[in-house]
């Protein structure tokens, strides 16, 4: 079960990384101490809620960030 107060200091959308390159988002995300977790648009992602874990919305050749990334 993830903390509200944990939230309340955590930063959880990371809209400054949209458009940027997969690899400049994934070590920004690593830096912060969160898992990056890449996906293309329509993929099936399972539901559960982790307070470590950042997925990332990728163009669908990969290459770039087309969603802010959100903890989850």
């Amino acid at each position: 079960m993830f903390s509200l107060a944990w939230m309340a200091n955590q930063q959880t959308s990371f809209p400054e990384l949209v458009g940027r390159n997969t690899q400049e988002a994934a070590l920004y995300i690593t830096a912060q101490g969160l898992t990056p977790v890449f996906v293309r648009p329509d993929q099936p992602v399972t539901l559960d809620y982790r307070t470590d874990r950042v997925r990332i919305v990728t163009d669908p050749s990969g290459n770039h960030v087309i969603q802010a990334p959100t903890v989850g």
